[in-house]
Protein backbone atom coordinates (compact mmCIF):
# COMPACT_ATOMS: atom_id res chain seq x y z
CA UNK A 1 0.00 0.00 0.00
CA UNK A 2 2.86 2.37 0.77
CA UNK A 3 4.38 1.78 -2.66
CA UNK A 4 1.09 2.74 -4.32
CA UNK A 5 1.01 6.04 -2.45
CA UNK A 6 4.60 6.78 -3.48
CA UNK A 7 3.70 6.11 -7.11
CA UNK A 8 0.72 8.43 -6.79
CA UNK A 9 2.95 11.13 -5.31
CA UNK A 10 5.29 10.92 -8.29
CA UNK A 11 2.34 11.16 -10.66
CA UNK A 12 1.05 14.15 -8.75
CA UNK A 13 4.31 15.98 -9.38
CA UNK A 14 3.71 15.41 -13.08
CA UNK A 15 0.01 16.12 -13.43
CA UNK A 16 -2.12 18.82 -11.86
CA UNK A 17 -3.65 18.14 -8.46
CA UNK A 18 -7.16 18.37 -9.86
CA UNK A 19 -6.39 15.63 -12.39
CA UNK A 20 -4.77 13.43 -9.74
CA UNK A 21 -7.58 13.88 -7.24
CA UNK A 22 -5.27 14.30 -4.24
CA UNK A 23 -2.78 16.73 -2.68
CA UNK A 24 0.58 16.25 -1.00
CA UNK A 25 2.44 18.23 1.67
CA UNK A 26 6.14 17.58 2.40
CA UNK A 27 8.43 18.99 5.09
CA UNK A 28 12.09 18.66 3.99
CA UNK A 29 14.43 19.45 6.91
CA UNK A 30 18.22 19.28 7.08
CA UNK A 31 20.99 19.96 9.56
CA UNK A 32 24.55 20.67 8.46
CA UNK A 33 27.36 20.13 10.94
CA UNK A 34 30.16 22.69 10.59
CA UNK A 35 33.68 22.41 11.95
CA UNK A 36 33.16 25.60 13.95
CA UNK A 37 30.01 27.12 15.36
CA UNK A 38 26.50 25.78 15.68
CA UNK A 39 24.80 23.43 13.21
CA UNK A 40 22.92 25.09 10.35
CA UNK A 41 19.23 24.20 10.02
CA UNK A 42 17.04 24.61 6.92
CA UNK A 43 13.51 23.52 6.02
CA UNK A 44 11.59 23.65 2.76
CA UNK A 45 7.84 23.10 2.54
CA UNK A 46 6.38 21.67 -0.69
CA UNK A 47 2.70 21.52 -1.66
CA UNK A 48 2.01 19.31 -4.69
CA UNK A 49 5.70 19.58 -5.53
CA UNK A 50 5.68 23.41 -5.46
CA UNK A 51 7.76 25.37 -2.93
CA UNK A 52 5.46 27.36 -0.64
CA UNK A 53 7.66 28.21 2.36
CA UNK A 54 11.26 28.32 3.58
CA UNK A 55 12.71 28.52 7.09
CA UNK A 56 16.24 28.42 8.54
CA UNK A 57 18.05 28.69 11.85
CA UNK A 58 18.90 32.34 11.28
CA UNK A 59 15.33 33.70 11.47
CA UNK A 60 13.32 30.61 12.50
CA UNK A 61 10.38 32.27 10.73
CA UNK A 62 8.45 30.70 7.86
CA UNK A 63 9.09 32.75 4.71
CA UNK A 64 6.09 32.21 2.47
CA UNK A 65 6.60 31.99 -1.29
CA UNK A 66 4.61 34.07 -3.83
CA UNK A 67 3.09 30.86 -5.18
CA UNK A 68 1.07 30.53 -1.96
CA UNK A 69 -2.27 32.34 -1.85
CA UNK A 70 -3.39 31.43 1.69
CA UNK A 71 -1.30 31.87 4.84
CA UNK A 72 -2.65 29.16 7.14
CA UNK A 73 0.75 27.73 8.06
CA UNK A 74 2.85 27.65 11.26
CA UNK A 75 4.69 30.92 11.77
CA UNK A 76 7.94 29.28 12.93
CA UNK A 77 9.97 26.11 12.36
CA UNK A 78 11.12 25.78 15.98
CA UNK A 79 9.71 22.28 16.43
CA UNK A 80 11.43 20.86 13.34
CA UNK A 81 14.68 22.61 14.28
CA UNK A 82 14.56 21.11 17.77
CA UNK A 83 14.13 17.60 16.33
CA UNK A 84 17.18 18.03 14.06
CA UNK A 85 19.35 19.41 16.88
CA UNK A 86 18.26 16.59 19.19
CA UNK A 87 19.37 14.07 16.58
CA UNK A 88 22.77 15.76 16.18
CA UNK A 89 23.50 16.13 19.89
CA UNK A 90 21.83 13.04 21.38
CA UNK A 91 21.85 10.41 18.63
CA UNK A 92 25.16 10.99 16.84
CA UNK A 93 27.27 9.34 19.61
CA UNK A 94 25.48 6.03 18.89
CA UNK A 95 26.46 6.08 15.19
CA UNK A 96 29.80 4.51 14.28
CA UNK A 97 30.67 7.15 11.70
CA UNK A 98 31.07 10.91 11.46
CA UNK A 99 27.81 12.75 10.81
CA UNK A 100 28.12 15.69 8.43
CA UNK A 101 24.53 16.12 7.22
CA UNK A 102 21.26 14.81 8.63
CA UNK A 103 18.06 15.00 6.53
CA UNK A 104 14.42 14.45 7.40
CA UNK A 105 11.47 14.02 5.06
CA UNK A 106 7.97 13.86 6.48
CA UNK A 107 4.46 14.71 5.32
CA UNK A 108 1.23 13.31 4.03
CA UNK A 109 -0.86 12.65 0.92
CA UNK A 110 -4.62 13.20 1.05
CA UNK A 111 -7.08 12.06 -1.60
CA UNK A 112 -10.46 13.60 -2.38
CA UNK A 113 -12.25 10.82 -0.50
CA UNK A 114 -10.42 11.82 2.71
CA UNK A 115 -7.99 8.90 2.92
CA UNK A 116 -4.53 9.86 4.17
CA UNK A 117 -1.10 8.30 3.72
CA UNK A 118 1.64 9.58 6.03
CA UNK A 119 5.41 9.15 5.80
CA UNK A 120 8.59 10.03 7.70
CA UNK A 121 12.18 9.09 6.88
CA UNK A 122 15.64 10.13 8.08
CA UNK A 123 18.99 10.05 6.24
CA UNK A 124 22.59 10.56 7.36
CA UNK A 125 25.27 11.84 4.99
CA UNK A 126 22.91 11.32 2.06
CA UNK A 127 22.22 7.64 2.88
CA UNK A 128 18.92 6.16 4.13
CA UNK A 129 18.98 5.73 7.91
CA UNK A 130 15.52 5.14 9.48
CA UNK A 131 11.88 5.06 8.34
CA UNK A 132 8.79 5.45 10.53
CA UNK A 133 5.52 3.51 10.33
CA UNK A 134 2.77 5.77 11.76
CA UNK A 135 0.35 2.88 12.22
CA UNK A 136 2.60 0.72 14.38
CA UNK A 137 4.62 3.70 15.62
CA UNK A 138 7.78 1.70 15.01
CA UNK A 139 11.06 2.55 13.32
CA UNK A 140 12.72 0.40 10.64
CA UNK A 141 16.47 0.35 10.16
CA UNK A 142 17.76 1.19 6.67
CA UNK A 143 21.45 0.97 7.54
CA UNK A 144 23.58 -1.29 9.78
CA UNK A 145 24.78 1.78 11.68
CA UNK A 146 21.20 2.68 12.68
CA UNK A 147 20.40 -0.44 14.73
CA UNK A 148 21.26 1.12 18.10
CA UNK A 149 19.30 4.27 17.30
CA UNK A 150 16.32 2.19 16.14
CA UNK A 151 16.13 0.42 19.52
CA UNK A 152 16.36 3.73 21.39
CA UNK A 153 13.69 5.46 19.31
CA UNK A 154 11.27 2.53 19.47
CA UNK A 155 11.35 2.86 23.26
CA UNK A 156 10.38 6.56 23.16
CA UNK A 157 6.59 6.05 22.98
CA UNK A 158 5.73 9.66 23.73
CA UNK A 159 7.78 11.12 20.88
CA UNK A 160 6.59 8.46 18.44
CA UNK A 161 2.99 9.34 19.26
CA UNK A 162 3.75 13.04 18.61
CA UNK A 163 5.36 12.21 15.26
CA UNK A 164 2.33 10.13 14.25
CA UNK A 165 -0.11 12.85 15.32
CA UNK A 166 1.67 15.43 13.20
CA UNK A 167 1.76 13.48 9.93
CA UNK A 168 -1.62 11.75 10.37
CA UNK A 169 -3.72 14.65 11.67
CA UNK A 170 -2.01 18.07 11.61
CA UNK A 171 -0.59 17.60 8.10
CA UNK A 172 -3.98 16.79 6.46
CA UNK A 173 -5.53 19.78 8.25
CA UNK A 174 -2.86 22.04 6.73
CA UNK A 175 -3.60 20.64 3.27
CA UNK A 176 -7.24 21.69 3.61
CA UNK A 177 -6.16 25.30 4.26
CA UNK A 178 -3.56 25.65 1.49
CA UNK A 179 -4.43 27.26 -1.84
CA UNK A 180 -1.95 28.04 -4.60
CA UNK A 181 -2.22 31.04 -6.86
CA UNK A 182 -3.55 30.27 -10.30
CA UNK A 183 -0.80 30.08 -12.88
CA UNK A 184 -1.29 30.63 -16.58
CA UNK A 185 -0.28 27.57 -18.55
CA UNK A 186 2.86 28.45 -20.46
CA UNK A 187 5.22 26.16 -22.35
CA UNK A 188 8.70 27.16 -23.53
CA UNK A 189 10.59 24.89 -25.94
CA UNK A 190 14.20 25.63 -26.89
CA UNK A 191 16.11 23.59 -29.47
CA UNK A 192 19.88 23.99 -29.88
CA UNK A 193 22.94 22.02 -30.91
CA UNK A 194 26.23 21.16 -29.28
CA UNK A 195 29.40 20.25 -31.23
CA UNK A 196 31.07 16.86 -30.85
CA UNK A 197 34.47 15.43 -31.74
CA UNK A 198 33.06 14.41 -35.14
CA UNK A 199 32.51 17.28 -37.58
CA UNK A 200 29.57 15.55 -39.26
CA UNK A 201 27.72 14.92 -35.98
CA UNK A 202 26.22 17.01 -33.19
CA UNK A 203 24.22 16.68 -30.00
CA UNK A 204 20.72 18.10 -30.37
CA UNK A 205 19.09 19.36 -27.16
CA UNK A 206 15.38 20.06 -26.72
CA UNK A 207 14.69 21.79 -23.38
CA UNK A 208 11.09 22.17 -22.24
CA UNK A 209 9.97 24.36 -19.34
CA UNK A 210 6.24 24.45 -18.75
CA UNK A 211 3.69 25.33 -16.08
CA UNK A 212 1.30 22.89 -17.74
CA UNK A 213 1.82 19.74 -15.70
CA UNK A 214 -0.05 17.75 -18.34
CA UNK A 215 3.08 17.96 -20.50
CA UNK A 216 4.16 14.36 -20.36
CA UNK A 217 6.46 13.75 -23.33
CA UNK A 218 8.77 15.34 -25.90
CA UNK A 219 9.61 13.74 -29.26
CA UNK A 220 12.23 14.17 -32.00
CA UNK A 221 10.66 15.12 -35.35
CA UNK A 222 11.85 16.12 -38.82
CA UNK A 223 12.67 14.28 -42.02
CA UNK A 224 15.99 13.07 -40.58
CA UNK A 225 14.63 12.06 -37.16
CA UNK A 226 14.69 8.32 -38.00
CA UNK A 227 18.40 8.64 -38.83
CA UNK A 228 19.36 9.83 -35.34
CA UNK A 229 22.17 7.73 -33.87
CA UNK A 230 20.53 7.64 -30.43
CA UNK A 231 17.91 9.54 -28.44
CA UNK A 232 17.28 9.91 -24.70
CA UNK A 233 14.55 11.72 -22.75
CA UNK A 234 14.62 12.84 -19.11
CA UNK A 235 11.64 14.11 -17.15
CA UNK A 236 9.11 15.34 -16.56
CA UNK A 237 10.76 16.64 -13.37
CA UNK A 238 9.30 19.37 -11.13
CA UNK A 239 11.58 22.40 -10.83
CA UNK A 240 10.18 23.48 -7.45
CA UNK A 241 8.72 26.78 -8.69
CA UNK A 242 5.56 25.29 -10.18
CA UNK A 243 7.17 24.39 -13.50
CA UNK A 244 7.90 21.02 -15.04
CA UNK A 245 11.11 20.34 -16.98
CA UNK A 246 11.63 17.84 -19.81
CA UNK A 247 14.75 17.38 -21.90
CA UNK A 248 15.50 15.39 -25.03
CA UNK A 249 19.05 14.71 -26.21
CA UNK A 250 19.83 13.14 -29.60
CA UNK A 251 23.05 12.46 -31.49
CA UNK A 252 22.42 13.46 -35.09
CA UNK A 253 24.13 13.88 -38.46
CA UNK A 254 24.54 17.50 -39.50
CA UNK A 255 24.66 17.11 -43.30
CA UNK A 256 22.19 19.33 -45.14
CA UNK A 257 19.36 19.26 -46.04
CA UNK A 258 18.60 17.17 -42.92
CA UNK A 259 16.02 18.85 -40.66
CA UNK A 260 15.40 18.13 -37.00
CA UNK A 261 12.94 19.46 -34.47
CA UNK A 262 11.11 18.62 -31.25
CA UNK A 263 7.44 18.38 -30.33
CA UNK A 264 6.15 18.63 -26.77
CA UNK A 265 2.72 17.21 -26.06
CA UNK A 266 0.45 18.86 -23.50
CA UNK A 267 -3.14 18.29 -22.56
CA UNK A 268 -4.45 21.18 -24.64
CA UNK A 269 -2.07 21.42 -27.61
CA UNK A 270 1.24 20.35 -29.14
CA UNK A 271 4.13 22.71 -29.76
CA UNK A 272 6.88 22.08 -32.32
CA UNK A 273 10.17 23.94 -32.82
CA UNK A 274 12.71 23.10 -35.55
CA UNK A 275 16.43 23.45 -35.08
CA UNK A 276 17.99 26.45 -36.85
CA UNK A 277 21.49 24.99 -36.86
CA UNK A 278 22.73 27.12 -33.95
CA UNK A 279 24.19 26.41 -30.52
CA UNK A 280 22.84 27.68 -27.20
CA UNK A 281 24.80 30.95 -27.48
CA UNK A 282 23.47 31.60 -31.00
CA UNK A 283 26.60 30.56 -32.90
CA UNK A 284 26.04 28.76 -36.18
CA UNK A 285 27.25 25.21 -35.67
CA UNK A 286 28.66 24.94 -39.23
CA UNK A 287 30.76 28.08 -38.70
CA UNK A 288 31.89 26.68 -35.38
CA UNK A 289 33.07 23.51 -37.11
CA UNK A 290 34.86 25.52 -39.84
CA UNK A 291 36.49 27.80 -37.28
CA UNK A 292 37.71 24.85 -35.25
CA UNK A 293 39.01 23.16 -38.40
CA UNK A 294 40.88 26.30 -39.49
CA UNK A 295 42.52 26.60 -36.10
CA UNK A 296 43.44 22.92 -36.17
CA UNK A 297 44.87 23.21 -39.70
CA UNK A 298 46.92 26.25 -38.68
CA UNK A 299 48.32 24.42 -35.67
CA UNK A 300 49.15 21.34 -37.76
CA UNK A 301 50.88 23.48 -40.42
CA UNK A 302 52.85 25.35 -37.78
CA UNK A 303 53.88 22.08 -36.20
CA UNK A 304 55.10 20.62 -39.50
CA UNK A 305 57.04 23.83 -40.24
CA UNK A 306 58.80 23.70 -36.89
CA UNK A 307 59.62 20.01 -37.31
CA UNK A 308 60.94 20.50 -40.88
CA UNK A 309 63.05 23.50 -39.83
CA UNK A 310 64.51 21.55 -36.92
CA UNK A 311 65.37 18.57 -39.13
CA UNK A 312 66.97 20.85 -41.76
CA UNK A 313 69.00 22.72 -39.13
CA UNK A 314 70.40 19.59 -37.54
CA UNK A 315 70.93 18.01 -40.97
CA UNK A 316 73.15 20.89 -42.04
CA UNK A 317 75.15 20.61 -38.81
CA UNK A 318 75.65 16.87 -39.32
CA UNK A 319 76.69 17.34 -42.96
CA UNK A 320 79.22 19.99 -42.02
CA UNK A 321 80.71 17.74 -39.36
CA UNK A 322 80.86 14.86 -41.80
CA UNK A 323 82.48 17.05 -44.44
CA UNK A 324 85.25 18.04 -42.03
CA UNK A 325 85.86 14.44 -41.06
CA UNK A 326 86.16 13.07 -44.64
CA UNK A 327 89.89 13.11 -45.60
CA UNK A 328 91.23 13.59 -49.11
CA UNK A 329 92.24 10.18 -50.49
CA UNK A 330 96.04 9.69 -50.39
CA UNK A 331 96.18 8.56 -54.02
CA UNK A 332 94.40 11.70 -55.18
CA UNK A 333 96.58 13.83 -52.90
CA UNK A 334 99.85 12.53 -54.44
CA UNK A 335 98.48 13.02 -57.94
CA UNK A 336 97.65 16.63 -57.19
CA UNK A 337 101.12 17.24 -55.71
CA UNK A 338 102.80 15.99 -58.89
CA UNK A 339 100.51 18.27 -60.89
CA UNK A 340 101.53 21.22 -58.73
CA UNK A 341 105.25 20.51 -59.13
CA UNK A 342 105.25 19.78 -62.86
CA UNK A 343 102.51 22.08 -64.21
CA UNK A 344 103.64 25.12 -66.17
CA UNK A 345 100.14 26.62 -66.15
CA UNK A 346 99.58 29.00 -63.22
CA UNK A 347 95.82 28.53 -63.45
CA UNK A 348 96.02 24.74 -63.24
CA UNK A 349 98.58 24.97 -60.41
CA UNK A 350 96.32 27.31 -58.38
CA UNK A 351 93.34 24.96 -58.84
CA UNK A 352 95.40 22.01 -57.60
CA UNK A 353 96.74 24.01 -54.63
CA UNK A 354 93.21 25.05 -53.63
CA UNK A 355 91.97 21.47 -53.86
CA UNK A 356 94.78 20.08 -51.68
CA UNK A 357 95.36 22.89 -49.16
CA UNK A 358 92.20 25.00 -49.35
CA UNK A 359 92.91 28.52 -48.08
CA UNK A 360 95.99 27.39 -46.10
CA UNK A 361 98.51 27.38 -48.99
CA UNK A 362 102.14 26.83 -47.81
CA UNK A 363 104.69 29.64 -48.08
CA UNK A 364 106.71 27.93 -50.81
CA UNK A 365 103.74 28.10 -53.13
CA UNK A 366 102.83 31.70 -52.33
CA UNK A 367 105.04 32.90 -55.24
CA UNK A 368 102.93 30.90 -57.70
CA UNK A 369 99.79 32.38 -56.16
CA UNK A 370 101.17 35.94 -56.50
CA UNK A 371 102.27 35.28 -60.08
CA UNK A 372 98.81 34.01 -60.94
CA UNK A 373 97.17 37.05 -59.31
CA UNK A 374 99.47 39.41 -61.29
CA UNK A 375 98.63 37.74 -64.57
CA UNK A 376 94.91 37.92 -63.83
CA UNK A 377 95.22 41.63 -63.08
CA UNK A 378 97.02 42.30 -66.36
CA UNK A 379 94.44 40.27 -68.17
CA UNK A 380 91.67 42.37 -66.65
CA UNK A 381 93.45 45.54 -67.76
CA UNK A 382 93.63 44.25 -71.29
CA UNK A 383 89.89 43.82 -71.26
CA UNK A 384 88.63 46.73 -69.22
CA UNK A 385 91.22 49.63 -69.03
CA UNK A 386 90.35 52.39 -71.59
CA UNK A 387 93.82 53.99 -71.19
CA UNK A 388 95.46 50.72 -72.18
CA UNK A 389 93.43 50.51 -75.36
CA UNK A 390 94.05 54.21 -76.15
CA UNK A 391 97.85 53.85 -75.77
CA UNK A 392 98.19 50.74 -77.92
CA UNK A 393 95.92 51.50 -80.86
CA UNK A 394 97.10 52.64 -84.30
CA UNK A 395 94.74 55.15 -85.84
CA UNK A 396 95.34 56.05 -89.51
CA UNK A 397 94.15 59.28 -90.85
CA UNK A 398 92.53 59.46 -94.26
Amino acid sequence: MKLNWIELLILCLIFSAAECGFHSLQFLSSGLVKSTGRPVFEQLLLFDGVEISYCDSRTRQEQLKPTLQTKHLPETCDEARADILAFLYETTPFINRTVGVVQRRRGCIQSDDGSVSAFEAWAVNGMDFLTFDPESQKWTSQSPSSETVRHLWNKDKERNFAFRHFIRHLCPEMIQKITLRSVNKNTELRVFGKPTAYTNQALLRCHVTTTDKSAGSVHLVGDAAPQAIWTSVTGPVPSGDGCVILRLTARIYTQKPNTYGCTVQTGSHNRTVYWDGKTLDGTDLANKFNSNWKVLSLLIGLGFTIIASTILFYGIIVLRKCDKKIPVPKKLDSLMMRLIENSSSPELKIIALSFVFGSNIPEKYKESLEEWAKRMKEKDLNYYDPDYFAGNSNVSEI
